[in-house]
């Protein structure tokens, strides 16, 4: 995926592997520590500008991984 700037994007594939795998906002809320309305915030779009690390904490929740690439672009 190419980042393009839209949080909500990289929000959807979180709450797409939330649903392949059953897992709730409660969890999240459980597994992080944070709030529920933190977490609500964060996954519906609310935040805009997350940071790496709280990106890191909602997929280390849900049990994906973070991986991120950086290339330069094609010229042509």
């Amino acid at each position: 995926m190419v980042y393009n700037n839209n949080i909500d994007d990289i929000m959807k594939l979180i709450k797409h592997i939330m649903i392949d795998n059953d897992i709730k906002q409660t969890d999240i809320v459980e597994k992080t520590g944070q709030s529920k309305s933190t977490i609500s915030n964060l996954l519906n779009g609310k935040s805009k500008n997350i940071t790496l690390d709280t990106l890191l904490m909602l997929c280390n929740a849900v049990g994906c991984q973070l991986e991120i690439n950086i290339k330069p672009k094609n010229k042509y």
